[in-house]
């Protein structure tokens, strides 16, 4: 049987088909029956986004994608003369997703896309990387460049790109970082002058923008449409952030690649470095409003598109580890039948459980905030809002950093064969290095959930599942095991109300991992309500949570750092 990185997923599969609250979903995303919208039922919406997350995304990446992936590591992206030039097998990658429809996903059906819902593009990203992590760079940030572009701009801006977006013709770049603005995007000094010199003036003409200034670490830095965070007010009157604007670049002789980055990873990938001279741009949304609204937007959606890319590697990583640990045999049988390997394997795939069933869930609250958005719905959206911007740094932080373990146990079952380039482990373990740090560190994820853990914005979830009927006395007695790590998550936010913000932030990992293991052992109960074998895997996470809750919650109090200035 020819492999399908969707229905050989059988974890990815139950969730889609039986732990979505799909009918939720639809009714936010569409309106059956009406409008614009091609189903006559729920149900057929449901069934369309599944049977091409089998075909084309899950046939073409295990069949396709996935034998590429090596060749494309090796020949990477150079550049010629201010040129990307693309390695073949990329090349038709690209083609491949094109003929198929697929880089307009979420892309509205008016500009030629299948406006599907963040879930099903999540789905689809998860794949994606599983069988090649850099392809995902061009795949998975095309939604929300594309999204930004349809929620933001002009009614002009959308009609003349998102129809070629649709379509892969054009794919898209988000440019943010500078040499001395990295995760400190209030620092970006690029310039946006309005046309005829000075901030304060206006061509009368054209009203036409320029740019000029250089970014750094622009990920697809040769994309056809770039949007670019830059500074469009006198810093003397609006400094920091106030001052930032957001705008639409095409791609033209006045953006220049200076350069891509030799990476360790990722290699399908080009990271640019781009010169802006003098480039002609387009305001999207407000003026001074760039880094509070529209690219704090355009980062919550690529967060979901990192985690989601860390998610597909992990997949990946496991796969490899439990094939290889199948096939090897030392001392006269499969190293997977001693002990220490067997339990590697175990919690690896335990993790990766774990990491998918908190990305998922938080692709549905996600939906959910987007259709209520879209339908005026405020009460909705304003819960749905709130909640949706604390889950979506906590599930790219776990699943980045979990996949990031997965890929390191990954190469120690394979030995020093896993040392070597001739298996695929070592290139996971290369590409899964960025995941936690661009679209924002570790450590920035963990500050923006923190804040928003210790003022209540997600106690509902976790009330909800703690109050759910279950009627199978084993979940019933698993879900006992979780009130005491509950318990001790509301002792240290309470304990950190009074307490600077230096030290919330220098606990906030503990916290964080802290409200994690609470909220995934609880859905992976839910979980085990519909399939017997999460019982395992729920028992198994509640085993190994609970002495880690404890020992967070005596960090969270107890903690301290090495003076650096000390002399040692």
């Amino acid at each position: 049987m020819p492999a399908n990185f969707y229905t050989d997923n059988a974890d990815l599969k139950f969730i889609m088909e039986q732990m979505l609250n799909w009918d939720a979903i639809i009714a936010m995303k569409e309106t059956i029956g009406g409008g614009d919208c091609p189903y006559e039922s729920a149900e057929e919406a449901k069934t369309t986004y599944l049977e091409m997350l089998r075909d084309p995304v899950g046939e073409l990446a295990a069949n396709r994608i996935a034998p590429r992936a090596e060749e494309v590591d090796d020949i990477g992206c150079r550049c010629e003369n201010g040129r990307v030039i693309f390695p073949e097998p990329l090349q038709r990658n690209l083609k491949d997703l094109e003929d198929a429809q697929l880089m307009g996903m979420t892309i509205p059906r008016k500009y030629g896309g299948l406006q599907f819902p963040e879930t099903v593009y999540t789905a689809a990203i998860e794949i994606v990387s599983q069988a090649d992590a850099s392809l995902m760079n061009f795949f998975g940030l095309q939604g929300g460049i594309a999204e930004t572009i349809a929620e933001f701009a002009s009614d002009e801006l959308k009609e003349r790109y998102l129809p070629r977006m649709s379509t892969g013709e054009f794919t898209g770049a988000m440019a943010l970082t500078e040499p001395d603005a990295g995760s400190d995007l209030g620092a970006v000094q690029t310039r946006a002058q309005e046309a005829g010199g000075m901030t304060a003036t206006q061509d009368p003409a054209t009203g036409q923008w320029k740019i000029s200034g250089t970014k750094r670490f622009i990920t697809n830095g040769c994309g056809d449409v770039i949007l670019v965070l830059a500074r469009s007010e006198d810093p003397a009157k609006k400094g920091g952030a106030r001052g930032l604007s957001f705008f639409l670049v095409e791609k033209n002789p006045r953006v220049t690649v200076r350069r891509i980055e030799n990476k360790m990873g990722i290699h399908g990938s080009p990271t640019c470095e781009l010169a802006f001279d003098e480039c002609p741009a387009y305001l999207i949304g407000m003026r001074g409003m760039g880094l509070a609204r529209y690219t704090a937007w355009l980062m919550l959606a690529a967060r979901l598109a990192i985690g989601a890319q860390a998610q597909g590697i992990a997949q990946a990583a496991l796969v490899e580890a439990l094939k290889y640990a199948d096939e090897r045999e030392q001392f006269g049988k499969p190293i997977k039948q001693f002990p220490q390997v067997s339990a590697m394997l175990s919690n690896m795939r335990m993790l990766v459980e774990a990491s998918r069933a908190l990305l998922y869930a938080t692709c549905e609250i996600v939906d959910l905030h987007q259709g209520a958005e879209a339908k005026g719905l405020r009460e909705e959206t304003k819960r749905y809002g709130k909640i949706a911007e604390a889950l979506t740094p906590i599930a790219k932080y776990y699943a980045t950093e979990i996949a990031n373990k997965v890929c390191y146990d990954a190469i120690q079952i394979h030995g020093g064969n896993g040392f070597m380039k001739d298996y695929p482990v070592e290139r996971l373990y290369r590409d899964v290095r960025i995941t936690n740090i661009y679209e924002g560190t570790s450590q920035i994820q963990v500050n923006w959930a923190l804040p928003r853990i210790l003022r209540g914005d997600l106690e509902e979830l976790l009330d909800a599942e703690m109050n759910r009927a279950v009627s199978d006395p084993t979940i019933a007695e698993q879900r006992g095991r979780v009130r005491e790590p509950l318990a001790l998550l509301r002792e240290a936010q309470q304990f950190l109300q009074g307490k600077d913000q230096e030290y919330r932030e220098l606990v906030a990992p503990h916290l964080v991992d802290m409200w994690i293991d609470v909220y995934v052992s609880l859905l992976l109960l839910r979980q085990a309500e519909k399939w017997d074998y999460k019982k395992q895997v729920a028992h198994r996470f509640i085993d190994v949570m609970l002495p880690r809750v404890r020992m967070n919650r005596e960090y969270v109090a107890h903690s301290h750092v090495i003076d650096l200035n000390a002399k040692a």
